[in-house]
């Protein structure tokens, strides 16, 4: 059986594929090299229009700021689509 693991190795994205995904209605990031679609999350955002800052791009940094709680890593787990290619 295969884990969501082991799905992520078999899915992967370009930079550039990422950056096509760059609005409230496509919002795509990247998180420690894992790509997530956060669309259907966009209006629920507690910090609202933040996490369009890095749509279609690399979202590491506000990700892992003060502001975010220990629950946001587990949440972000579920919009999780693939990783990065190097």
């Amino acid at each position: 059986m295969a884990t969501s693991e082991d799905t992520l190795k078999f899915r992967s994205y370009t930079k550039k594929e990422v950056s096509t995904h760059n609005t409230r209605k496509d919002c795509w990031i990247i998180v420690k090299d894992k790509v997530y679609d956060v669309t259907s999350y966009v209006e629920e955002h507690p910090g609202g229009d933040e996490i369009l800052n890095n749509a279609g791009g690399d979202s590491t940094e506000g990700f892992l700021g003060p502001q975010h709680g220990f629950r946001v890593f587990e949440i972000i787990e579920d919009f999780c689509i693939g990783k990065l290619k190097d």
